[in-house]
């Protein structure tokens, strides 16, 4: 009897905390331009390739020195990978409120440039979303089962981390420069040679 009372009330419990997740990730507050870029912190590849790269050549021995190496690797990934989400949900609130400005009864012919790439990082900013809800889950499962990292889907995520990085400046830079340059400089992206009002080409960080 107590069975059949609380079952319809756990199940409502895990459906409401389903889509206020789903929400989370999808439909993150809208928030200005200004607002994110003191909060974006930088994301620096090549750290974060050097330290792989050394971790993969590093072959301790003993079983306690490789399941030690072993839970390192995974921190270390996870704070990697959590600075990207913070960057890229940064992102998606900024994007979502850019795409509240345009006005959705205009016929898709006459939406400007800088609307149509708005509307098209909305999309790739929530799904990337997604896929880094997978990469820690991911993480957490293996080193649950104290299986090594997997690098090939680590270094995954961070490519489509920083195409997206890349949009995202590229976006700031139909607009304000100003922006543009602060959003540079926040990423830690300033090594890229920019020069502004120059003709250099950036270098990915």
């Amino acid at each position: 009897m107590i069975f059949e009372v609380l079952l319809p009330i756990v199940a409502v419990l895990l459906a409401t905390l389903a889509i206020r997740f789903y929400v989370k990730i999808q439909y993150p507050s809208p928030l200005v331009w200004g607002r994110i870029i003191p909060r974006v912190c930088a994301v620096r590849s090549g750290d974060i390739l050097d330290y792989n790269e050394k971790a993969e050549d590093e072959k301790p021995v003993g079983w306690r020195l490789r399941r030690e190496m072993r839970r390192k690797q995974f921190k270390v990934n996870s704070e990697y990978l959590g600075e990207e989400i913070t960057n890229t949900t940064l992102f998606l609130r900024a994007l979502r409120f850019e795409k509240l400005k345009i006005d959705p009864r205009k016929p898709g012919l006459e939406y400007e440039p800088r609307e149509i790439v708005v509307l098209e990082l909305v999309d790739e900013a929530a799904e990337l979303r997604w896929k880094q809800v997978r990469c820690q889950l991911v993480l957490l499962l293996r080193a649950k089962l104290g299986l090594n990292v997997d690098k090939e889907v680590f270094l995954t995520m961070l490519a489509q981390y920083k195409k997206l990085e890349e949009e995202i400046i590229a976006l700031a830079g139909m607009g304000d420069n100003w922006f543009r340059g602060m959003l540079v400089e926040r990423l830690g992206l300033m090594d890229w040679r920019v020069i502004e009002g120059g003709d250099s080409e950036p270098e990915p960080a």
